[in-house]
């Protein structure tokens, strides 16, 4: 089918008209969403170095507190506090003697890796009161959960910039579809003959 801007075909050539205005105006909105939406993605790279970085920290800072408080002592075992443990977990809980640091015997009940007998020797850790306690949080522990707040901090913020994309294209597209529609009531009517009212 000819177009009116072929030779022979009646009418006017197509010209600019406020479809085309609205499609370069949509495309220049477009223009600005992508940069937009770049500006998102990396203030959501700092976001979650930021959030990994103080969770990091955090952590950390209770790891060393933690630390200068605690102390690593042997215990005997006297007994089992239950069944071995879960095979998964891999800790069994036992009840446990050992000599606080002002000197006094204590017992108390804690969990440990592996199955252990009466009599065996374990490591566990006592409070500056002398009371059991668990071991310090360690740079590992605070990589972790560095690790896992920026890995949350990314998925959150993707979450939202996906939608905010979403939500911004689906409009460009509308006004995109609307010109689309201005052109072809120009049009319509030189390409079917039809005359309308």
């Amino acid at each position: 089918m000819r177009t009116a801007d072929e030779p022979g075909r009646a009418g006017a050539p197509p010209g600019e008209g406020s479809a085309d205005r609205l499609r370069r105006s949509t495309a220049r909105w477009e223009d600005v969403l992508w940069a937009g939406l770049g500006l998102l993605v990396v203030a959501g790279l700092v976001a979650a170095w930021l959030a990994g970085s103080a969770a990091y920290r955090v952590v950390a800072e209770r790891g060393t507190a933690e630390a200068a408080d605690r102390t690593a002592i042997e215990a005997v075992v006297t007994g089992r506090a239950s069944p071995p443990g879960d095979p998964q977990v891999g800790l069994q809980a036992v009840t446990v003697a050992w000599t606080a640091p002002d000197g006094s015997e204590r017992t108390g009940r804690t969990s440990v890796p592996g199955l252990r007998e009466v009599g065996d020797r374990v490591t566990v850790w006592v409070g500056g009161d002398g009371v059991l306690t668990g071991p310090p949080l360690t740079a590992a522990d605070a990589g972790a959960v560095g690790l896992g707040a920026g890995f949350l901090t990314l998925v959150l913020w993707g979450g939202f910039v996906l939608g905010a994309g979403f939500l911004a294209f689906r409009w460009t597209t509308r006004r995109f579809a609307r010109a689309w529609e201005l052109d072809w009531a120009r049009v319509e009517p030189q390409w079917t003959g039809r005359r309308t009212g």
